[in-house]
């Protein structure tokens, strides 16, 4: 019970995650592998190229599996990988969206790419919870979506705008 609470308490505020710099506007209609890519280019900037590539393709078939699209305009594309140190979060905002094959069939206004560390799937767990508890705001993909500025955007997923 303590190593549990010690590994949960490890694990960063969501806050911490939501870095600026990894937040990017999509113009036009892109499509959902583009916007996936964009992302994971994001979130891996850091990594070897083959190990970026390996992640891309880890979200390709994720997504191959089920659509990580919520609904309401929001899509959460993760995976995990050896070759990721830290967890991390990739952000687009899409204001024309994609088709995403969302539960409610609306197109993803909002993404939000979760790389994580491939040995800590509780980690994984956390962060996804930590992220739909703070996207089921009714209307947040639609406001994130009329903002352009990383900070404006980060602050609107926050709660702060």
């Amino acid at each position: 019970m303590i190593a549990q609470s010690l590994r949960l308490s490890q694990i960063p505020n969501i806050a911490d995650l939501l870095d600026p710099t990894k937040i990017i506007c999509l113009p036009g209609q892109p499509s959902k592998s583009l916007v996936i890519s964009a992302l994971a280019d994001l979130a891996t900037a850091d990594l070897e190229a083959h190990d970026r590539v390996a992640f891309i393709r880890a979200v390709l078939e994720r997504e191959d599996v089920t659509t990580t699209a919520l609904g309401d305009g929001v899509a959460i594309p993760h995976a995990r990988s050896p070759a990721v140190p830290r967890c991390r979060i990739a952000i687009a905002t899409i204001p024309r969206g994609v088709a995403w094959d969302a539960p409610d069939g609306r197109p993803v206004t909002l993404a939000l790419m979760i790389a994580a560390r491939e040995v800590d799937h509780a980690e994984h767990l956390r962060v996804m919870a930590m992220l739909a508890q703070r996207l089921r705001r009714p209307g947040l993909a639609a406001l994130t979506s009329t903002l352009t500025d990383p900070t404006s955007i980060r602050a609107a997923l926050l709660g702060q705008g």
